[in-house]
C-alpha cells in the first residue's frame, strides 16, 4: 500500500496546485471528487505499515488547504468525510501525543488561516521534490529548526483540529 502513495506523491505538484485552486475558487475540476480522493489518500497512508509521517502530513495539510469549500460548498457528505479524516488524524495518539521540544507551532498561530499561504512551499517540501529549504518557511531568528516545528506530529494534528472544526 506504501508504493501507491508514494506514487501519488510523485504528483505532489499537480495535487497542491489543485487544492490550492480549489482553496482560491477558480478549480476548473470536480471539487468535491478532489477532496474525497485526498480523503482515500490520507486514509491509505494513516494505514500504511510502515507510516510515513511525511505522506500522512501531505494528505492531511492537503485537506487543511481545501477546508473552506468543505466548509461552504461542499456536499454534506464530502464535508462529513473530509471532517472525520481530519478528527481521526488530531485525535491519533501517534500524532496529537507526541512529545516535542517546541515552544510553538505554526498551528498555534492567532493568524491560522494565513498560514495556508505557505502551504503550497509546505507540501513541495513534504514530498521532497522542493527548490525551498524548510527555513524558508519561517523567519530564523523566530524558529531556527522551522523543518522539525511544521512536521511535528502536533503541528500536523493541531492544522487538521482547526480545519475540522471550521468545516463542522
Amino acid at each position: 500500500m506504501l508504493d501507491v502513495d508514494m506514487i501519488m506523491i510523485a504528483n505532489a505538484e499537480e495535487l497542491a496546485e489543485d487544492w490550492e485552486s480549489i482553496r482560491q475558487g477558480y478549480f476548473l475540476g470536480e471539487h468535491d471528487e478532489t477532496l474525497l480522493e485526498c480523503v482515500e489518500q490520507l486514509r491509505r497512508a494513516r494505514a500504511a505499515v510502515p507510516p510515513d509521517p511525511d505522506v500522512t502530513a501531505f494528505f492531511t495539510f492537503g485537506l487543511v488547504l481545501m477546508y473552506g469549500h468543505a466548509a461552504t460548498e461542499a456536499e454534506p457528505k464530502a464535508a462529513n468525510e473530509a471532517a472525520e479524516a481530519l478528527l481521526a488524524v488530531a485525535s491519533d495518539p501517534a500524532v496529537a501525543d507526541a512529545a516535542c521540544g517546541h515552544e510553538v507551532h505554526p498551528c498555534d498561530e492567532s493568524d491560522v488561516d494565513g498560514q495556508l499561504e505557505s502551504f503550497e512551499m509546505l507540501l513541495s517540501l513534504l514530498a521532497g521534490d522542493s527548490e525551498y529549504q524548510w527555513t524558508d518557511l519561517d523567519y530564523p531568528a523566530k524558529a531556527p529548526e522551522g523543518e522539525s516545528r511544521w512536521r511535528c506530529p502536533r503541528n500536523v494534528a493541531g492544522f487538521a483540529r482547526w480545519a475540522a472544526a471550521a468545516i463542522r
